[in-house]
């Protein structure tokens, strides 16, 4: 792995102390590298802030030129109090080349935030992903700081900056050094035994109804995902994640180019909304943490409605089967 150190810029120490590093993993997508880089140059916080890039090696000959076109960009980005570029020498995939780079993060800092290269982030994503970490930092229950909210601001939503829930959004989230696990991509012959519990069923189906099938989608291939980890990690041990009421992230990806997502026409989001915002409330708020909690569980269920709909009889397939009652119907994934 080779280290290069671009663009830097010298600031007081204490300024970049004050400021979370920024991750961005990424490969061959170059157009939306760029574009993530150009929003967060936008970024009010962004000259506190070290930018670290970990750049996996091309998996392939056909990617190698854009491979390439990231390392040329990359070594001349400015705006940032610091810029490192970790070049791997070989492809180690997303989740080992996360995994090395947060490794090495952490050594130096208690804490991250990391961004998949295609997204692109609100002009106050910096002051609330910092705000947001500073203010629970103590909090050891508080597993995760996301910068995504799931849908846009409706008139009904309570006045507040910020809700909780048990959940966990990869689409820009700040990582806490004391409490970050990594995750086990690799499943037993058995899906997991929380959901042998239908009460711990229920638990998840409250807060998303696609869980469920999801998890059990993995269990047949073998291998989870690691939003999917991380859900069922906040469920299990009582976490929970803060979630900006007004999204700071917006998901540019849904154009195949992904490797878990497929195409989207319509996007979740259009536009930022109060962008102009730098001080945020961090005041707990029950209702809010409720309100969310049951609106978002709804368009989640609209948003995939088949996963939604079909989740109890897969459960119930699920459920017999595992405590070995007769008559059961082969179990599959939806």
């Amino acid at each position: 792995m080779k280290s290069l150190k671009a663009g830097s810029q010298k600031h007081p120490k204490s300024c970049l102390a004050s400021s979370a590093p920024i991750l961005i993993i990424t490969c061959n997508r170059f157009e939306h590298f760029r574009n993530l880089v150009t929003s967060l140059q936008r970024c009010r916080r962004s000259e506190n802030t070290h930018l670290i890039i970990a750049l996996d090696g091309p998996f392939s000959d056909a990617v190698k030129n854009e491979n390439e076109k990231i390392f040329c960009f990359a070594k001349d980005i400015a705006g940032f109090g610091k810029v490192t570029v970790f070049k791997r020498e070989k492809n180690l995939g997303p989740r080992k080349n996360m995994a090395e780079a947060a490794e090495s993060i952490f050594r130096n800092y208690d804490r991250l935030i990391f961004l998949e290269d295609d997204l692109v982030v609100a002009q106050n994503f910096l002051h609330f992903m910092n705000q947001a970490m500073d203010a629970f930092a103590c909090d050891p229950t508080c597993f995760s700081v996301s910068g995504y909210h799931f849908q846009a601001t409706m008139k009904s939503a309570p006045a507040v900056d910020f809700y909780k829930l048990p959940y966990f959004s990869a689409w820009g989230v700040g990582f806490f050094r004391d409490r970050f696990v990594y995750p086990n991509y690799k499943l037993g012959k058995r899906a997991s035994g929380y959901f042998l519990n239908p009460i711990n069923y229920m638990k998840s189906n409250q807060i998303d109804r696609r869980l469920f099938p999801q998890h059990l989608n993995c269990w047949t291939q073998g291998v989870i995902h690691g939003d999917i980890f991380y859900r069922l990690h906040c469920l299990r041990n009582n976490l929970y994640t803060v979630f900006p009421s007004a999204t700071k992230v917006i998901n540019r990806g849904f154009d195949g180019t992904g490797i878990n997502c497929g195409s989207v026409i319509k996007p979740f989001h259009h536009l930022f909304e109060k962008e102009q915002q730098d001080k945020f409330c961090f005041t707990p708020n029950k209702e809010a943490d409720s309100y969310y909690r049951r609106e978002n569980c709804k368009w989640f269920s609209r948003q995939w409605p088949d996963l939604a709909h079909h989740s109890l009889s897969l459960y119930w397939k699920y459920f017999v089967r595992a405590v070995g009652l007769k008559g059961c119907p082969p179990l599959q994934s939806c």
